[in-house]
């Protein structure tokens, strides 16, 4: 087709353009299109980056530099106003030569080396006196060593002779010499630079009696701006190198007085070598040689100026010919803020000089390069972009065939065949779509014949009876006191190993299980394979009976122990003497249980209850628990002592989900005594059936399949149990029985059981079931020669619950199933 447009003398150019284009490859399209598109965008990007960092970088250092500035500027300021606030308060009362000594040295434990001159110049020379600080404390100057003194204390200037009581004036830096004559035990030269405060004293009867003056060691303010310029700043936000920035301070009349230097060497002299270095100006001004005033051409430096003057604060961002030495590369940032000193009363603060901040940084140059590092990473990053953009635009171009892949994919992930609706994209993905969908009708067709077999089939087979096997006889001498554990999984075997083992030692036992795993006919089957054999067997429900019932049932009682004792009883230890006794629900026992059981395990010996004799027994002692005791242990519940006491020997009871195998084991097995029971023939469960209950969780294991089997056998109205037949306990119906009720053993619906009938009984009763009237020894006799006073427990319990009527007194008592009378 194209061949045909090309042929075509009379197509526009831009119709062979776009020919041209149809034949490339989709690689070649991507290549072509892209890459261009790839470098504007890298390109633009690059130059719009280093305009907006370069801008902001410029702006956060210059709020930055601001910032640093004035919190210099307000340090000072705070600490002229300490100062102002000192000498008014000095000179509150007349200045004696006693009071300034005590103020100079309190100040120099309270504020260091804040003063180094106080001076008060009285109406005569018997009213003048002056001190310095020193390394060594506070000295006393001589009246004429203090007179001979350069810029003497005793001079007070015109402007401070001017003042009024509660003005202070502050005068410019000045540097003071003393001469060594007349000074301390080691005579030598002082010299000071200091800015002093002078004040007005009142006399007593009114008047001026004379000038305060305080001197402020100008290196004090000095050590403000070093400590701003260094690691230790208050305002450190991360660690610089203080070579690239410097403050200094200038006075109201442009002379540079000192500039900031290494915090760590406080006591060096003032000096400005730094700031003025290659600058032009006047050397030393009246009063302190140490000054320095850079000329008129210095404009950036006089603009400066001009706005701390003015009271003004800001930046500057011209390259200053000051500061510290020039950094190639490097931006200029330049804060200045003025220093304000308030003389007192009601007048405003003037501007007695300011400080001028310079940072010559390097990160602006340094966002520069990072940007060259930017750029060649965003290369490398557009190179893996362009290379992901050709597989997306890939995908995006094949996303017809695509989406009618994934449509596919879904069916086989569904597990079910549908048509496919998909919108049109082009002409070879919808003549595909439509022929996927007829191959799909034509499957779907041939699937239903399909089903509609299968459904057949498994209609059938769930019908389909199923074998159930009969349980493996047990082999070996000791098989039958094994048969009522039914079950052939790895986990029965390996109970049924340990149950060997177990019997063979004469070591008490603890069984742990789920409710329904068997745990009593566990022990049972313990106490039958052991030599114990033939003495009872005594089982005691620890949950079923009150604390003062169990001790009774445990330990007996002599006569006239309590009311009711008219006559001895033997507890269940003495009753179990040569055999087994089995403390079932352990777990529930209440502390003074747990703690007598713990004597008489310990020392095989009790005390009836009312009798002060010990008597030794000679019983296995076997408990079981549904719960776990050492949660009760950690909990205070259980004895921790009694736990270790009962743990010589441990066994669990598998719980049925863990042998899933043995279910059709065990309901075979529970079928064919239903059915026997209940007088019904034959039962047998249907596959449908087997597989409900093989499928099923049985949180109440073998009891509740039990339970399970007896109900659907009771309710069969066929002799084949179908899957519907099968009722677990959440879903039973109103009609089904419920757990445990006597007509799951072949007894009167009439009787509710609080608690499952023990395997002792179950046994007696199943030998009685068809027996008619039975006596006390006739139950001893079908439970396997149960002791007298354990089948009178028994036969109390089942009547109790409703399984049994009692009829007569004394040895003509005679017991009936009650479904028989009913019959």
């Amino acid at each position: 087709m194209l061949n045909l447009f090309r042929r075509n003398s009379r197509a526009e150019p831009s119709d062979r353009y776009i020919e041209g284009i149809s034949e490339w490859s989709i690689r070649k399209k991507l290549l072509v299109f892209l890459i261009p598109a790839a470098v504007c965008i890298l390109t633009a990007t690059s130059l719009v980056l280093n305009v907006f960092s370069n801008y902001y970088i410029d702006l956060a250092i210059g709020r930055s530099s601001i910032i640093l500035t004035l919190a210099q500027a307000r340090e000072v300021d705070n600490l002229l106003d300490g100062c102002r606030e000192d000498i008014l308060s000095l000179a509150y009362r007349p200045i004696t030569r006693e009071r300034l000594r005590e103020f100079m040295e309190g100040s120099a434990v309270a504020r260091g080396a804040l003063y180094a001159e106080a001076a008060f110049v009285g109406e005569d020379n018997e009213h003048q006196y002056a001190f310095i600080r020193t390394d060594e404390g506070v000295e006393e100057v001589p009246a004429d060593v203090a007179n001979k003194a350069r810029n003497s204390p005793f001079v007070v200037s015109r402007k401070a002779l001017e003042s009024t009581r509660g003005q202070v004036t502050l005068s410019d830096l000045t540097e003071v010499y003393y001469q060594p004559t007349g000074l301390g035990v080691a005579p030598r030269q002082r010299t000071l630079s200091i800015l002093r405060l002078t004040t007005p004293v009142a006399a007593a009867g009114g008047g001026i009696a004379g000038y305060l003056i305080l001197s402020i060691d100008a290196r004090v303010v000095r050590n403000i701006l070093s400590l701003y310029n260094s690691s230790r700043s208050p305002l450190l936000g991360f660690n610089r190198t203080s070579e690239n920035r410097q403050s200094f301070f200038v006075d109201e009349r442009g002379w540079m007085l000192f500039q900031s230097e290494n915090i760590e060497d406080p006591n060096r002299q003032l000096s400005v070598e730094d700031v003025k270095s290659g600058l032009g100006g006047d050397h030393g001004k009246p009063g302190y040689d140490g000054a320095f005033r850079p000329g008129a051409r210095h404009e950036t430096y006089w603009r400066i100026l001009t706005g701390l003057q003015q009271g003004f604060s800001g930046m500057e961002r011209s390259e200053p010919d000051f500061g510290p030495p020039k950094i190639a590369s490097s931006e200029d940032f330049i804060g200045y803020a003025p220093v304000r000193f308030k003389e007192g009363g009601a007048t405003e603060p003037v501007v007695v000089g300011g400080i001028v901040y310079v940072d010559r940084s390097l990160l602006p140059r340094a966002a520069e390069f990072g940007q060259i590092n930017i750029m060649f990473l965003t290369t490398l990053g557009a190179i893996v972009t362009l290379a992901l953009l050709i597989v997306v635009l890939a995908r995006v171009i094949t996303r017809p065939l695509t989406r009618l892949t994934v449509a596919v994919g879904q069916m086989r992930h569904e597990g079910h065949l549908h048509e496919i609706e998909l919108p049109d994209s082009d002409l070879e993905s919808s003549t595909l779509k439509r022929a996927i969908n007829r191959l799909i009708a034509a499957v779907l067709s041939k699937e239903m014949e399909i089903k509609v077999r299968d459904e057949r089939l498994r209609s059938v087979r769930a019908k389909e009876k199923v074998p159930l096997v009969a349980p493996k006889s047990r082999k070996g001498q000791d098989g039958e006191k094994l048969e009522d554990l039914v079950g052939e999984s790895p986990a029965m075997l390996r109970l049924l190993e340990r149950i060997r083992k177990i019997a063979a030692t004469d070591a008490d036992v603890l069984i742990i299980g789920e409710t329904g795993t068997g745990k009593e006919l566990t022990a049972e089957a313990v106490h039958r394979l052991s030599d114990r054999a033939p003495m009872p067997f005594i089982s005691i429900n620890c949950g079923a009976l009150d604390e003062n019932l169990l001790m009774d049932a445990l330990f007996g009682h002599v006569k006239g122990a309590f009311s009711e004792a008219k006559s001895d009883r033997k507890g269940a230890f003495l009753a179990a003497d040569g055999g087994t006794l089995l403390l079932d629900e352990i777990g529930n026992a209440s502390p003074r249980v747990q703690q007598a059981l713990l004597r008489a395990l310990s020392v095989r010996r009790i005390s009836p209850l009312g009798s002060d004799e010990e008597t030794s027994f000679d019983a296995r002692v076997i408990a079981a628990t549904n719960v776990n005791l050492k949660e009760l242990v950690a909990s205070g519940e259980f004895r921790e002592d009694l736990y270790y006491r009962l743990q010589v020997l441990a066994v669990s009871t598998p719980a049925l989900r863990e042998r899933i195998e043995d279910v059709s084991v065990l309901a075979g097995y529970f079928l064919r005594l239903a059915a026997r029971r209940m007088g019904k023939g034959e039962l047998s469960l249907s596959r449908g059936a087997l597989d409900k209950l093989e499928a099923h969780a049985w949180p109440g294991n073998v009891r509740e399949l039990k339970n399970c089997i007896i109900r659907a056998a009771a309710l069969a109205e066929r002799d084949l149990i179908l899957a519907e037949d099968i009722h677990f306990e959440d879903e039973a119906t109103p009609d089904a029985l419920p757990v445990d009720a006597p007509a799951a053993e072949a007894l009167p619906e009439s009787a509710a059981l609080d608690t499952p009938l023990t395997s002792r009984q179950r046994k007696a009763l199943r030998a009685l079931l068809d027996h008619g009237p039975f006596s006390r020894q006739d139950y001893q006799d079908a439970g396997g020669g149960v002791p007298q006073r354990t089948a009178q427990h028994d036969l109390q319990d089942l009547v109790r619950r409703g399984i049994l009527d009692k009829e007569g007194r004394g040895p003509a008592t005679r017991y009936h199933i009650r479904h028989h009378r009913e019959e």
